[in-house]
């Protein structure tokens, strides 16, 4: 018997900041090509503490690759419940909450 294969798999590789979204951008594989996600500075702000509004780049940058497995997860999860959507996924603090 084989083991499922996750809709989604990532690398992980700590994401860039795009700075015309204010967001970190990363990626996934799924069995048909990768998949754009961002998730938002606010995201990552409520992440580190949920008394921040936004971070710097470096700080924002930081706090991805501190909570990049949970991304990962949340990423999926979004990725799944909007049966794929158009890239880039965003992934905003909402998201987190849920």
């Amino acid at each position: 018997m084989t083991k499922a294969r996750a809709s989604v798999r990532f690398q992980l590789d700590g994401g860039t900041w795009v700075e015309e979204r204010e967001s970190v951008g990363f990626t996934g594989e799924t069995d048909f090509g990768l998949v754009e996600f961002l998730v938002t500075n606010e995201a990552l702000a409520q992440l580190l503490d949920p008394d921040f509004d936004v971070l710097d780049r470096d700080t924002a940058l930081e706090t991805f690759v501190e909570f990049e497995s949970d991304i990962h997860r949340i990423a999926l999860r979004e990725f799944v419940k909007r049966l794929g959507g158009e890239p880039p996924i965003l992934i905003t603090a909402a998201d987190f909450e849920g």
